[in-house]
């Protein structure tokens, strides 16, 4: 029992930082006025049942009166902090004529990068991952009708070949998505750049460099 709670409490907090930091400074306030008013209000017993199941909802009640908004405030305090950190780095790589600043970025700074840069160019951007399998794909970007699913791999030294590229165009297939983008902070083998010119499927490579100078502003995006 008390590892369910403990996932349940982590689960609370992870699905609370991955929205605005607003929205856990509402759901702390709400939660506790909730809970206040379950301790405090008196119920009449109307059935035997209640005799056991009232004090057990109290007492519950009780522990997480401090509990659950305290756990809503810390995850909005985290997002608050991830969400300036993704400002700053983006802002960062704009700014940056070399490459040490996108490379200095952890997996997870990588993956959010990109996912901010997709929402600057107008789409709609779902974050996938945690402990789900992905399928190999990190994001889903739509605009308009059209979904397109991405992959992030920030690799500082080896290249991204031709088995990543042809596994996620397999989920595209099979999800009908309009097209598949892999994003890395490096390069690609040469294998997997002629994959893309034999394949139906719309499907964009976006290297280290080429990623800069579209935050920059200094290249388009294709879809």
């Amino acid at each position: 029992m008390a590892r369910n709670r403990k996932n349940l409490v982590h689960d609370v907090f992870e699905l609370t930082v991955r929205l605005p930091w607003w929205t856990g400074v509402a759901a702390a306030l709400l939660s506790w006025v909730v809970l206040y008013w379950l301790i405090r209000t008196p119920s009449p017993v109307s059935f035997p049942s209640d005799v056991v199941i009232l004090p057990v909802l109290r007492g519950l009640a009780m522990g997480l009166q401090y509990l659950l908004p305290a756990v809503f405030l810390t995850a909005a305090a985290v997002s608050a902090w991830l969400r300036y950190k993704q400002y700053k780095n983006y802002a960062d790589v704009a700014g940056e004529q070399g490459h040490a600043a996108l490379e200095l970025l952890t997996w997870r700074e990588f993956e959010h990068l990109v996912a901010e840069f997709f929402r600057r160019k107008g789409f709609h951007v779902e974050q996938r991952g945690g402990r789900e399998p992905d399928g190999g794909v990190d994001l889903v970007a739509s605009i308009g009708e059209d979904r397109y699913l991405v992959q992030c791999k920030h690799w500082r030294v080896q290249r991204v070949g031709v088995k990543v590229v042809r596994e996620i165009c397999g989920v595209a297939a099979a999800e009908n998505a309009a097209g598949v983008f892999v994003v890395t902070s490096g390069t690609f083998t040469d294998e997997a750049r002629r994959f893309v010119e034999e394949n139906r499927i719309d499907i964009e490579l976006i290297a280290g460099d080429q990623l800069r100078r579209m935050i920059q502003g200094l290249e388009t995006i294709k879809p």
